[in-house]
């Protein structure tokens, strides 16, 4: 699978087996190995709910194979849902306007779904289970993308989990992706901050391992941003276009664009340069019909 999944199940007041999953991976082929997992596993129960963190393919883009073969609901936050029906404006945000078909694959473009249930902010809600009540905390963590949300999961035995989305990438993942996707750099800090402070026993990212404690993994998130911060500060003590300065940032970063990263890392560094600008680092002048942007120290 491209990204982590979670898999809740528990046997409701009724007595009916029930399977809550988190995320569905990015494409039917994904959706089918979930489906066939839950089958060999778990063959006498029922998929139920499909949780997503957010909209961006990797996680939601099995959620129409699995809704058409089974019949479960799709839950999402407000912003996320809007964009997994109608998933074109993914590609359409990472362009800045009509797509090329080059971009209009599977790692960025999921199958449309219905969302049945929409959270709009942030909620508590108590799953009913024959041993009491499973708790599901609904956190809003924007940044890594419009609405994103996490999910904290408290078991009947009082033990938790906490399912980050993208807010979080486990160390490996960092590694090979230093420059993280992002949509807004503030909102993503403030998310990393948020998320430092909430208390699980089990903390599992959008991709990477999982950790037993926080602060680490969160720090090295935000050091990740906070270098790219500097990386940038720096290449623009030399005043540059954007397209200098992604050509910048990939040769600093051992970095062969392709074009799907090309869109991805240009979208992030856009990302970068309106929160480096609202912060008073950075301004630009229009010459020549060229945005130029540059450090202010």
């Amino acid at each position: 699978m491209p990204t982590n999944l979670g898999f809740i199940c528990f046997e409701n007041g009724a007595g009916e087996k029930c399977i809550y999953i988190v995320d569905s991976g990015n494409d039917e082929t994904n959706g089918a190995r979930i489906l066939d997992f839950i089958r060999e596993n778990f063959s006498d129960y029922k998929l139920k709910v499909i949780l997503n963190t957010h909209s961006h393919a990797d996680h939601c883009g099995g959620n129409s194979f699995l809704v058409r073969e089974t019949g479960c609901e799709v839950w999402a936050s407000k912003g996320e849902a809007y964009l997994m029906e109608f998933p074109d404006i993914e590609t359409q945000l990472v362009w800045g306007g009509t797509p090329i078909h080059d971009i209009r694959s599977k790692y960025l473009l999921a199958e449309a779904c219905k969302v049945n249930r929409v959270f709009d902010g942030e909620e508590k809600i108590e799953i009913p289970c024959n041993e009491g009540a499973i708790s599901l905390k609904v956190i809003s963590l924007p940044g890594h993308y419009v609405d994103q949300t996490g999910f904290l999961l408290t078991d009947t035995d009082g033990k938790s989990v906490l399912f980050a989305g993208d807010v979080l990438s486990g160390r490996n993942s960092i590694k090979k992706h230093w420059i993280q996707y992002l949509l807004d750099e503030t909102k993503t800090k403030e998310s990393l901050f948020k998320i430092s402070k909430i208390e699980a026993d089990f903390y599992i990212p959008g991709h990477g391992d999982i950790v037993t404690e926080i602060e680490g993994i969160a720090e090295l998130n935000l050091l990740a941003i906070l270098e790219t911060e500097d990386m940038i500060l720096d290449e623009l003590k030399k005043p540059k276009t954007m397209e200098e300065l992604l050509k910048a940032v990939a040769d600093r970063s051992n970095i062969t664009l392709k074009t799907s990263q090309y869109c991805l890392i240009g979208s992030t560094l856009r990302s970068y340069l309106s929160g480096l600008y609202e912060a008073g680092k950075i301004t630009y002048t229009i010459e020549e019909n060229r945005m130029i942007w540059k450090s202010i120290y």
